[in-house]
């Protein structure tokens, strides 16, 4: 039975604003190795236009491989209405892959709305969500309903997602060929409800992009006590054949 964590697409460094001081490039490349993985991929927040510099500075500090290690550079970007991505596709034509959040309500760029009650805030992610698959730009949406700096827990929000609303979802995302974050830290913070929510894009058939969310390099690999385990995920369902890989994507085919 091969490892589910093999690599980790989602990795912030110190150059996004919420990196810590610590999360250097070749220091999240290190962590990647002390955990034992294949890859790493490098996502730092592109949602402003100065912040397009992120990623070609991170290119330029590392190599493609470093002692059997492969290194990806992405980026994670922000649909800021369900018509407009803070990327363009010719800007997205330059990287890896590129990771899409629909759920960031509270960044700049991203229209506001006033409401803030779960019902509301689910409603905005669900548009947000299906625009980013529309879209064509992104290869993952990143934490499906997890809301930074939200008023609300994520159970709070899962409770009120439709369950066929976001099957059809998760049936579209895979048609498009497009992957679902699975963060274990959803599992280990709320199982029952990670077990309901990802239980349905498995059910549509859709890939899973374990992914870290690390902002520091404790975090690369899912490690620690706040992420849950491989032994927890395959109970969940989540087999070999449901992680995403970079390497099958039409962006890495392409090249």
């Amino acid at each position: 039975m091969s490892r589910l964590i093999r690599a980790d697409w989602h990795v912030h460094t110190n150059l996004s604003d919420c990196g810590d001081i610590d999360a250097a490039p070749m220091a999240m490349v290190i962590a990647a190795q002390k955990a034992g993985l294949e890859a790493i991929g490098f996502s730092d927040h592109v949602y402003l236009p100065e912040h397009r510099v992120r990623p070609g500075r991170v290119r330029q500090l590392l190599p493609r491989e470093m002692d059997g290690l492969r290194i990806y550079v992405g980026c994670e970007a922000d649909m800021q209405t369900p018509t407009r991505v803070s990327i363009d596709e010719e800007y997205a034509a330059g990287l890896d892959y590129v990771l899409i959040a629909a759920s960031h309500l509270f960044d700049p760029g991203v229209e506001r709305r006033r409401q803030t009650d779960v019902k509301s805030m689910v409603r905005w992610i669900f548009d947000l969500m299906n625009g980013a698959i529309e879209s064509g730009i992104g290869d993952v949406i990143v934490h499906p309903f997890g809301v930074p700096m939200c008023p609300h827990e994520w159970a709070e929000l899962i409770e009120v997602v439709d369950g066929a609303e976001w099957l059809a979802t998760a049936q579209a995302a895979a048609r498009a060929g497009i992957a679902m974050e699975f963060n274990p830290r959803y599992l280990k913070q709320a199982p029952e409800h990670a077990r309901w929510l990802f239980g349905k894009v498995l059910e549509a058939g859709c890939k899973l992009a374990v992914s870290s969310d690390a902002h520091h390099p404790s975090q690369v690999g899912c490690r620690g006590e706040r992420y849950a385990t491989e032994e927890e995920m395959r109970a969940v369902g989540v087999g070999d054949g449901d992680v995403w890989r970079v390497e099958g994507t039409a962006r890495q085919r392409q090249r």
